[in-house]
């Protein structure tokens, strides 16, 4: 959950390489992005306030902006805000045997905590 409960305010980067093969509103999701990385893993992002000018088939790399934390989503109404707390839900999947199986992205947050950006927001 954000500090502050305002959408837009909190940057939103790739953790990794790889092809955006999903940009837009989602029912449960809001405004979301899907990156399929090199070696197959596929980034879920969800509930974003809006993107960085980004493309389906675009290539992005490990930092780069892909948009703000917002609380959109749960609506087949694009653009619905307000339903839950400002937050980023973030998905880790992978496919094995053939089935999608969702990967706890804990400990890859806390690898990456090392390289978080520190700001006040007032």
């Amino acid at each position: 959950m954000a500090s502050v409960n305002q959408r837009g305010i909190y940057p939103i980067v790739s953790m990794t390489d790889g092809t955006i093969q999903n940009l837009g509103w989602l029912e449960l999701g809001g405004y979301r992005i899907g990156i399929l990385a090199p070696g197959g893993a596929y980034f879920y992002y969800a509930h974003l306030d809006s993107y960085a000018p980004l493309t389906e088939g675009q290539q992005v790399h490990a930092g780069d902006l892909l948009g703000y934390m917002g609380d959109t989503g749960y609506s087949k109404t694009e653009g619905t805000t307000g339903r839950f707390p400002v937050h980023l839900h973030l998905g880790i999947y992978l496919t094995v045997n053939g089935r999608e199986v969702s990967v706890n992205s804990y400990p890859a947050l806390r690898l990456t905590e090392q390289w978080k950006v520190n700001a006040v927001y007032e």
